[in-house]
């Protein structure tokens, strides 16, 4: 258009994408998120926008902690009651699951005791709200990080340490982050979310979700030429006058796009609205939004979008999902899980508990093509030529003394368990070497029934003495829940047993948290309760090799607790790892 007597100017609409840009604030020392210390939010505004991306985000959180937490070993229950918190742990570590999908990292506050022994109090910290220095050794909260000044009084400004455990006294800090490469303005001080290479796919999204709505509203569509014939506005001031009449409101993505705006020497002085783009921008935009939704998905490293609640073409079937949930939890949701075990084991450590917990897993819902859901995959279950198998293999178990015995989930890896065996000799040969007679007689006193004030009594010590040793004993599990163990019955026999004569085992039995069978038992579960045989590693090696797949996975099925009314895939019955020795 060059004619002189046709002006043009433009109104371009590009939101800014914001970057997780890190400097230190001048006035605090804190190092800001962001480049306006609001990047949390970004992510947040993203969650929210996006119906795809949040619907991931949900349920990664519920695969990871949705199960809440079981007692691995030791009296851990008051952990997990936490009584002097608003949460238990089962609700903590679900937040701490949600923060570290959406942000990257998570954390926790302790408070120790007066005598500066054990953290009492545990309590969830929401990531966005915490700032830090650059030494990561100093945290400020706020109830408002939006607000240009900070302070105690306006926006309850308070700052805290890192843990320091040579210094308990008051509250602290435990800030847990994934590792991630530093952009440029950044500082690697604050987290990034897994899904970091998926940004501009959930801003699209977002995008495309408010053109839809927006476009059924606005008077205006992207893509627009208006023609104002009363001539070009005779100052900079009237041409943005004017054009900021125009926009109005249309200066963010709510009206995506371009309005080209021309002033001409015209007899006619109505304005004139013309459409640029055509009439298919909603088939560009479906097109645009399948795109979109697919690098979602990959970015969530999501296998099967059937586990995540979304149908679309060429999904795969029940089982096959079954098996790449298989995938997702080893790849995924299991290390996810591990860092998140770590934080609360360490929490349980400094609280004083002796003992561990884990997540517990959760299994996957699967959509069938009719969007009908399933019920998770089971563990699968033995034809009559694989049970044979099990008899080729293992010892009469009446041949063996069991000193302590481990269930197995039914999902758990080879991997898993084996690293268990191994660390059961470690703590066998620990148990040797720094066993005392002290530690002897206090669970021999246990064993009759004694508590730790006549203990340090009889044994002429004091109770911190005796309270360190029955620590030691209920981590060594010569001392559990009020009782002394197998292992620890053994001991006080005085039975001097070399490392070669301890053996781990593998058993298949009824599970103890169940009711009296009130029906007849599946024919693999008769059968190989029948066999009555003690398994080594090798032999399970061995089994698994000949029937091509992980022999923790096999069981008898589905069963209904008769009592609970609680179904799930597995049956009465269960593997059990076990420490024995042979019978003389």
């Amino acid at each position: 258009m060059n004619n002189d007597k046709i002006k043009m100017t433009s109104l371009s609409f590009r939101k800014e994408f914001v970057k997780p840009d890190e400097e230190k604030d001048r006035s605090l020392g804190f190092v800001k998120w962001g480049k306006k210390n609001d990047y949390p939010y970004f992510l947040i505004d993203l969650f929210n926008g996006s119906a795809w991306h949040q619907g991931i985000v949900k349920t990664k959180t519920f695969y990871i902690a949705g199960n809440g937490l079981e007692v691995v070993t030791g009296d851990m229950q008051a952990f997990i009651e936490n009584q002097y918190s608003p949460f238990d742990m089962n609700e903590i570590a679900e937040q701490l699951a949600f923060d570290f999908e959406l942000f990257g990292g998570f954390a926790a506050k302790g408070t120790w005791n007066r005598e500066g022994t054990r953290v009492a109090k545990w309590e969830y910290l929401d990531v966005d709200a915490i700032r830090m220095t650059e030494d990561e050794r100093m945290y400020f909260l706020s109830d408002d990080w939006a607000a240009l000044n900070q302070s105690a009084e306006k926006t309850n400004l308070r700052m805290f340490p890192a843990l320091d455990e040579n210094n308990p006294v008051g509250s602290f800090i435990m800030y847990y982050k994934e590792p991630a490469k530093r952009s440029r303005k950044e500082k690697g001080i604050y987290p990034k979310p897994t899904y970091n290479g998926g940004l501009t796919a959930i801003q699209t999204d977002c995008d495309i979700a408010k053109f839809h709505m927006y476009e059924l509203q606005n008077g205006f569509k992207s893509g627009t030429l208006i023609n104002m014939p009363s001539g070009f506005p005779e100052s900079t001031e009237e041409l943005h006058r004017i054009t900021e009449s125009i926009k109005g409101r249309t200066q963010s993505v709510e009206d995506a796009g371009e309005i080209i705006i021309t002033f001409s020497d015209g007899k006619d002085l109505a304005p004139t609205v013309q459409q640029l783009n055509g009439n298919d921008l909603d088939r560009r935009y479906e097109v645009t939004a399948r795109s979109v939704q697919q690098n979602i998905l990959v970015a969530h490293s999501v296998t099967a979008p059937t586990l995540f609640g979304v149908m679309q073409e060429g999904s795969f079937n029940a089982a096959e999902s079954g098996d790449l949930f298989q995938i997702f939890k080893t790849t995924y949701v299991s290390s996810r899980q591990k860092r998140i075990e770590w934080m609360l084991n360490y929490m349980a450590k400094l609280g004083g508990y002796i003992g561990t917990v884990k997540l517990v897993d959760v299994l996957p819902l699967i959509l069938t093509p009719t969007a009908e859901v399933i019920a998770p995959v089971a563990p699968i279950e033995f034809t009559n030529d694989e049970i044979s198998v099990f008899e080729q293999f293992g010892e009469n178990k009446d041949n063996y003394i069991v000193l302590s015995s481990h269930p197995i989930a039914w999902d758990t890896s080879s991997e898993e368990v084996f690293a268990r065996q191994d660390m059961m000799f470690e703590t066998i040969g620990e148990i040797k070497i720094q066993i005392k007679d002290f530690d002897k007689n206090v669970l021999n006193l246990l064993k009759q029934g004694e508590d730790a004030t006549s203990i340090a009594k009889a044994l002429n010590s004091n109770i911190e003495a005796v309270a360190t040793s029955i620590n030691q004993l209920s981590t060594w599990e010569l001392y559990q829940k009020g009782n002394t163990t197998n292992l620890g019955d053994s001991l006080l026999k005085d039975l001097e047993i070399e490392i070669a004569e301890f053996e781990v085992r593998y058993t298949y039995q009824t599970r103890n948290d169940v009711p009296p069978v009130q029906t007849e038992s599946r024919e693999f579960c008769t059968k190989l309760l029948s066999l009555n045989r003690s398994y080594t590693r090798q032999d399970i090696d061995s089994i698994s090799t000949r029937v091509s797949r992980n022999v923790w996975n096999y069981r008898g099925g589905w069963y209904t607790n008769p009592d609970t009314q609680k179904t799930t895939p597995w049956c009465r019955h269960e593997w059990v790892q076990q420490l024995v020795i042979k019978q003389k």
